[in-house]
This record gives C-alpha cells, structure tokens and sequence, in this order.
C-alpha cells in the first residue's frame, strides 16, 4: 500500500478471504517451501479452512490507498507471519 490509513488486528464476524493466502497461492507455493514445522501448520490450517477467514479468527485488516485507489487487505495474522517470513511481499508492512 502506498498509503496505510488503518493497521490493526480484529477478530472476524464473518467469513472473509484470506489475502496472504491468496497471495500464497498466486505464487505457487506449496508446503515444502515452508521453513519451518510452525509455518507447514499455519498453511495447512488456511487451507483447511480453503483460503478464508472464519468468525471469531484473529487476522490483520489494513485500510489504505494503492495507486490512487482505496482498497483494503484482510490477512489471517500467521499466514501474513509465513509471508513476510518468505519475503513474498517485502514492499509491505
């Protein structure tokens, strides 16, 4: 995001898409580019849940301007965690 107006953790009412996950698949990764037994866990348990965010699941909600556009990001917190680990979008925070 160019600009961050809102970073924050929340806990879901509903379902929503998981777009660390999302970001996970459009890379073609699968678990054996996983680092560690932690990491291979937290992509099992998004994919179990087939990419989504569930009610009452912890995730990251970032609200903000991308090339001059409002958009908006929901990652689960540890498949956001496995991203950034991976460096699979090191341009974000």
């Amino acid at each position: 995001m160019d600009v961050v107006l809102k970073d924050e953790v929340r806990h879901a009412k509903k379902h929503y898409k998981c777009d660390a996950y999302a970001w996970w698949t459009n890379c073609n990764l699968d678990l054996n580019d996983c680092m560690s037994d932690d990491q291979r866990l937290i992509v099992e348990a998004a994919e179990a849940d087939k990419g989504r965010i569930l009610p009452g699941q912890a995730y990251r909600y970032q609200r903000g301007l991308f090339e001059g556009r409002m958009v908006t990001w929901r990652e689960r917190v540890g498949m956001g965690n496995v991203c950034r680990d991976l460096g699979l979008y090191a341009d974000r925070t």
